[in-house]
């Protein structure tokens, strides 16, 4: 089989049949090419949102957004200096996209690693850095399906955080704030996160999606106590 039919395989594989993709991941750890397969397909992906009028006003709108939302002003001097210089870093920090920035990956990885190593594994630095690598393809996806939502609803939030998905989420409310600051698929990055540690350790899934998902739930839980702090809007 050739090397790019092992990296296709590998990477449909993390969605119809993750465990046993993931098992094997970890028996022959091998992480570049499907890694490079990722970040190049991001960058395609953003590279044509953010070179279309709508994926730049989408910028500056989406920084003003979260000024205002915790608590600060723009004034029209600082919109203009942001039209004349829109921050593409925007890009990454909107939307849970950071959560596939290759500092986010390593970090990641090197956590799994540790809590394998620290929870009765045997497992390689390669091993973890290969499973969370693979598991990002879920993210990717993620990119892919809101990046045309970003195109026509002109905007760089996340069309598929838990407030947009789940009903009775009341806009402005402390559970709507905690809620919407996580993504679908980055609860779904969670479980395969914690089935890879499940595999390097040979313990239950659930050992680990708990403590993966109450980590989620605090962190929006933080960024809601923030906003209410702040007076933000």
């Amino acid at each position: 089989m050739r090397k790019g039919d092992g990296v296709i395989r590998r990477i449909a594989g993390v969605v119809v049949r993750p465990r046993a993709t993931l098992v094997e991941v970890a028996s022959r750890p091998a992480w570049v090419a499907t890694w490079g397969f990722i970040l190049i397909a991001w960058t395609l992906c953003g590279g044509w949102l953010l070179a279309s009028d709508i994926g730049r006003q989408a910028l500056i709108d989406e920084r003003v957004r979260v000024v205002e939302t915790f608590g600060g002003t723009v004034s029209d001097a600082q919109y203009q200096a942001l039209q004349s210089n829109p921050p593409y870093w925007v890009y990454l920090t909107s939307g849970n996209r950071a959560l596939l920035l290759p500092l986010t990956t390593l970090a990641v990885a090197v956590a799994v690693w540790l809590v394998a190593n620290g929870d009765g594994g045997a497992a390689t630095f390669s091993q973890a850095l290969a499973l969370v690598v693979h598991a990002s393809v879920v993210l990717l996806i993620g990119q892919l399906l809101a990046t045309p939502l970003h195109y026509v609803r002109e905007s760089l939030t996340s069309p598929l955080n838990l407030t947009a998905v789940l009903p009775f989420m009341e806009e402005g409310t402390f559970r709507a704030r905690m809620f919407g600051a996580v993504d679908l698929f980055a609860l779904w990055w969670a479980v395969l996160l914690a089935m890879s540690l499940s595999i390097l350790t040979r313990r239950r899934v659930g050992r680990y999606l708990l403590a993966i998902t109450v980590a989620f739930l605090g962190f929006g839980g933080v960024v809601a106590a923030l906003i209410a702090a702040s007076g933000g809007s």
